[in-house]
């Protein structure tokens, strides 16, 4: 039996090094959250379907920066993508293998710890900002002990032209890490940036990645956030991403998970000024026994504000897969336009999905709609399809793509595109994907 208590007690008493990028005013609240709440178990609201026992059945140490054999970075850029890069490895930034093209006296891409002399203030100011502590022990322990992280901050009326690529490693090299990995995204007026933030393994060890991104969108910003989690089969992987929207913004996200043991991903959307416009998308593919988890949770307080949300995903052999799409609506946020969708096709009779769409409103004024499916692949349209000559397998390949097209077909950067594209045609072929990174551990194996 496994006690999360003592597991508690185990992972603080490996986090000793409080990090400096925190007033002492949030260290306090943080710590205090740690303190007071517990490793989420099945008595958890938010986490009811997803158990953490399978995780703390190990026993992890520390996360330390190692070096990063250049054949993973090369592999993991995306072929024909022109964007500046940082690498990251257990949450640490790794300045020769990034390139970094776009900062200036103004602009700042690179990492946390580089900026936190000329951008101490900023960073106090923002870092935490968004309230991430509350309530989420995982946040609170990444936001005290993380010692390093990327930090983007793009000043008032800039456009920036190429997109910006994180690329995190995560190397238990022989043991079993518990890594701390921390990003703060800051957009002023008037601004716009691409970024993807990529995880990768470059070993088979059982590993914990601990993620936590804070994205502050300024008045008037377009800002498009990409995820993809291509951690290898023995990586769990716990990402807590914050957005806090002002006036005007429009923020745009789409994750698409391919690996890891067990993936929960959760977005957290607050709009802090009226007439902002937010879409999430995301695609999942579990496999074996994998569990990939998506929470996402919008709070709508300000009046004339857009919300979408739309992911998909294909669970095979004995994998299962949970959303929670929950939308809030204030009482005075008026003429809000929020819809969700969750779509989500078993391939065996051994595959689980659970879908929680929620709808909380307190305004009357408002058009708000949510939907989600549970279902197999249409058995009137693989008949019809065989009788004009295609075979069942391709038929079914064919029918799994159009499903996640709509989610696809939106990525922007065309590089990543192609990247995601190629290797969920591989999966949905049941073909492994070694061809891509010829590397002999590839994560998506």
């Amino acid at each position: 039996m496994i006690n999360l208590e003592e597991k508690k007690k185990e992972l603080l008493n490996l986090l000793k090094t409080e990090n400096a990028f925190l007033s002492s005013e949030k260290l306090s609240d943080c710590i205090n959250e740690i303190n007071q709440t517990k490793i989420p178990d099945s008595k958890t609201e938010e986490w009811k379907s997803t158990d953490l026992k399978r995780i703390f059945k190990h026993g992890f140490v520390l996360g330390k920066k190692k070096p990063v054999p250049d054949e993973f970075v090369e592999t993991f850029s995306f072929y024909g993508l022109n964007a500046d890069r940082l690498v990251f490895v257990n949450g640490y930034f790794i300045q020769e293998k990034s390139k970094i093209s776009q900062s200036t006296n103004d602009i700042f891409i690179g990492s946390l710890k580089d900026a936190k002399g000329k951008y101490k203030k900023l960073i106090q100011d923002k870092y935490c900002s968004t309230n991430l502590q509350k309530n989420n022990f995982f946040a609170a322990i990444n936001s005290v002990y993380a010692q390093d992280g990327a930090f983007i901050y793009i000043p008032d009326n800039v456009v920036i032209e190429n997109p910006i690529h994180l690329v995190n490693f995560i190397h238990g090299d022989n043991q079993k890490v518990f890594s701390q990995t921390r990003n703060l995204i800051i957009t002023g007026t008037h601004t716009k940036v691409k970024i993807i933030s990529s995880y990768h393994s470059f070993s088979e060890d059982f590993t914990l990645n601990n993620v936590v991104t804070e994205i502050i969108c300024g008045e008037n910003s377009s800002t498009e956030f990409y995820m993809f989690e291509g951690e290898g089969n023995f990586a769990s992987h716990i990402n807590n991403t914050f957005i806090n929207q002002n006036t005007n913004s429009i923020f745009k996200s789409n994750t698409a998970s391919l690996c890891g043991t067990l993936v929960r991903n959760e977005i957290h959307v607050d709009f802090l000024g009226e007439n902002c416009e937010t879409d999430l998308k995301g695609v999942y593919f579990p496999d074996k026994e994998q569990h990939f988890d998506n929470y996402i949770n919008i709070k709508h307080s300000k009046p004339n504000c857009k919300s979408n949300q739309l992911y998909k995903g294909i669970i095979d052999n004995k994998a299962k897969s949970v959303f929670t799409g929950k939308v809030f609506v204030a009482p005075d946020a008026q003429k809000t336009d929020a819809t969700q969708s969750n779509k989500n096709l078993l391939l065996t009779d051994n595959a689980t999905a659970h879908s929680r769409p929620q709808l909380e409103i307190y305004a009357d004024d408002v058009s708000c709609a949510h939907g989600s499916t549970i279902g197999q692949l249409d058995k009137e349209a693989l008949f019809y399809m065989q009788t004009r000559g295609i075979p069942e397998k391709k038929a079914k390949i064919l029918l799994m793509s159009a499903f996640t097209a709509d989610v696809l077909d939106d990525i922007s950067v065309k590089p990543y595109q192609d990247f995601v594209s190629y290797l969920v045609n591989k999966r949905l072929k049941g073909q492994k994907t070694e061809g891509l990174c010829s590397l002999k551990i590839c994560p998506i194996c």
